[in-house]
């Protein structure tokens, strides 16, 4: 059976910087061995049409994250008009959540939650012209109703899963990048996280559970991974949550001498609790870890249900600063920010010294507590503007002011001029001997480093201003 999946490519409205690999899909064909499968990344490759008529695909699978939608059910619709015999499938985050978005008739199946085993006995049934209403956890659309299988809590072996089929993507592995133009490959150690933040749904997607890999694959895999990316990213929820496992992530790459740079995220409370286990982390290869500071406000965090505090959030700061670890600092940007949060917010980024900043719009996702509490109230009901960078609630402020403080934010974060000012107010500091490396930290960034990636961002931050001539606010 010939099985082609396809990653859409981004909606117009969106904002993104980012094009990681198709990890989902690398999993899910190497699941099925038995069968010819090939990977269509149309962010880079937009040809559908040829690769329909060339590849003869008997199986189409999609994924779609909430700004895919649109873009996921077009794409299913040209994909029946052109052989209405293909079978086609969609999974992802959305689908999960909210499955009766592919409903229209050119879907067959909705996968829920993960596909590793569901979408390989799917695809066994289809072999074999079975029932699908056997395989768990999808749905069967038929006539424009969806009509779900039996529902089973899933049982992730992440132990059991296959080594993702890279080499179907080895054409564009070039072109796999982070936000700042990074070549990163993707690794998955964990799935879940304990903690329950209302604007987060991976907890739900696991139903609260929290799950490993063994570090022996784990390395393992990270060993077949090419010399030639930057970073290796632990794409995990909470990569750090069990601290016993990650001291043996830490023996384990000593043992195999494996020398390459890593990326992960980690809660500040975890990195303040344990600064031996980052400290040996960074010898064994950590160089930047994603942190979701979210708010420079107890109140807000409180709000969130991060579980954290701003003290936590500043000691994790100057520990990661010390150790010479860099900083991707992700903040939200409530909707009901005046224009005293945005200046206290870039205050707050640059006293701190960081230069890696995502500034999200607060966003109701669907799954997460912040959607259930917010459904009657949404400013913006088109998914394609759900991307972090349009605010989907109400504002405080004009849309219009809005929108230019939120641009201005980005600029002046990314300012070249700021990283001077930075470089010359600890001059003096990074010439005395012994000084710690906080004075040398500038989260990666030289100044041509800096001055490229702003120059680069200038039309995104024009766009960003003018935001709200074209986004479809309801009345």
């Amino acid at each position: 059976m010939k099985i082609l999946f396809v990653k859409p490519p981004p909606n117009t409205s969106m904002f993104t910087f980012t094009r990681y690999e198709p990890l989902e899909f690398e999993y899910l064909a190497a699941s099925v061995p038995a069968h010819e499968v090939e990977i269509l990344d149309m962010r880079i490759d937009t040809n559908l049409m040829k690769k329909l008529e060339t590849f003869k695909p008997d199986v189409v699978g999609v994924t779609a994250y909430t700004t895919d939608v649109r873009t996921a059910n077009r794409l299913l619709r040209e994909i029946k008009n052109h052989n209405s015999h293909i079978t086609t499938v969609v999974g992802g985050h959305h689908a999960t959540f909210l499955p009766g978005d592919f409903s229209a008739g050119n879907t067959d199946a909705v996968f829920l939650g993960y596909g590793d085993r569901s979408f390989r006995e799917y695809i066994d049934t289809l072999e074999r012209g079975d029932d699908p209403y056997s395989v768990c956890n999808i749905g069967i659309v038929k006539n424009g109703d969806i009509r779900f299988t039996r529902r089973t809590q899933q049982d992730i072996d992440l132990d059991s899963l296959p080594v993702p089929a890279r080499h179907l993507t080895r054409r564009y592995r070039h072109k796999y990048h982070d936000s700042y133009g990074f070549r990163t490959a993707l690794v998955t150690t964990s799935r879940g996280c304990p903690y329950r933040c209302s604007f987060c749904a991976c907890w739900k997607l696991m139903n609260g559970r929290y799950v490993t890999r063994d570090v022996r694959f784990v390395v393992e895999e990270i060993e077949t991974i090419d010399d030639d990316v930057d970073y290796i990213d632990f794409s995990d929820d909470n990569t750090l949550h069990n601290i016993p496992r990650a001291w043996k992530l830490v023996e384990a790459l000593k043992e195999r001498n494996i020398e390459k740079k890593f990326k992960m995220y980690a809660r500040t409370d975890l990195i303040v609790k344990n600064q031996k286990l980052f400290e040996s982390l960074h010898e064994v290869g950590l160089n930047l870890v994603t942190v979701g500071f979210e708010s420079i406000k107890d109140e807000q965090l409180r709000a969130l249900n991060k579980m954290t505090s701003v003290e936590i959030n500043n000691e994790a700061i100057r520990i990661l600063k010390k150790l010479g670890i860099f900083v991707d600092a992700h903040f939200i940007v409530d909707p009901c920010f005046g224009e005293k949060d945005f200046l206290e917010l870039f205050h707050y980024v640059n006293e701190k010294n960081l230069f890696r900043n995502t500034f999200a719009v607060l966003t109701p996702l669907p799954g997460t507590e912040l959607f259930e509490q917010n459904i009657d109230r949404l400013a913006i009901k088109d998914y394609d503007y759900y991307d972090f960078g349009h605010s989907i609630l109400p504002t405080v402020l004009d849309r219009k002011r809005f929108y230019r403080l939120f641009a201005n934010l980005y600029r002046k974060a990314y300012s070249p001029a700021r990283l001077i000012k930075w470089m010359i107010r600890n001059r003096d500091k990074r010439k005395t001997d012994n000084v710690d490396n906080t004075y040398r930290n500038s989260d990666g960034f030289t100044l041509l480093r800096l001055l490229v990636i702003y120059l680069l961002a200038v039309p995104s931050f024009f766009r960003m201003r003018n935001n709200h001539k074209t986004e479809p606010v309801v009345s």
